[in-house]
């Protein structure tokens, strides 16, 4: 994951999120009921406040390279295009650079993904539509995936779930 203030954020704000469903789905007995309700409303207002807190968009400029059956640059990318190759799958490379240096690459054969981004990897399903990895997700496997969706400049994508 690239080291930006908005990815800090949204990755904070993925794991407020997460809390509170967890805490809502944790199954607790009727008598914990009025302590659950408050911790809910605590989480709430917590989640509430960070948000409040978003920082203001990233301001790199970036640059999308999409090539069919391109070469990445990165080496464990080499290696996945290596055995794409071997399977005799098709595969699609895309390289983003931003003005400040920064290089996410992504490769994608049909519905899988595979990312770099911020020296870490990052595998899910490719979203052709709104062009995103969801890490860990796995339709055909039952994997729901990680929560955490990557567009093709290594930007979290993230919405609340909260009702206002």
């Amino acid at each position: 994951m690239l080291k930006t203030a908005m990815n800090e954020w949204a990755l904070k704000a993925i794991q407020l999120e997460t809390a509170l469903m967890a805490l809502d789905e944790a199954g607790l007995p009727s008598n914990m009921k009025a302590l659950q309700e408050k911790a809910e409303q605590s989480m709430r207002d917590l989640v509430k406040g960070w948000h409040a807190q978003k920082p203001k968009a990233d301001e790199r400029k970036w640059k999308v390279e999409e090539k069919a059956g391109g070469a990445p640059q990165d080496e464990e990318l080499v290696e996945v295009t290596s055995h794409l190759k071997e399977e005799g799958m098709e595969w699609t490379v895309y390289r983003a650079t931003s003005d400040k240096g920064d290089t996410v690459e992504t490769v994608v054969s049909e519905d899988r993904a595979w990312m770099t981004a911020g020296g870490e990897y990052y595998l899910g399903q490719w979203d052709e539509d709104d062009k995103v990895v969801d890490v860990g997700r796995d339709d055909e496997e039952g994997e729901l995936g990680t929560g955490l969706v990557f567009s093709l400049t290594g930007e979290l994508v993230f919405e609340s779930e909260l009702e206002d």
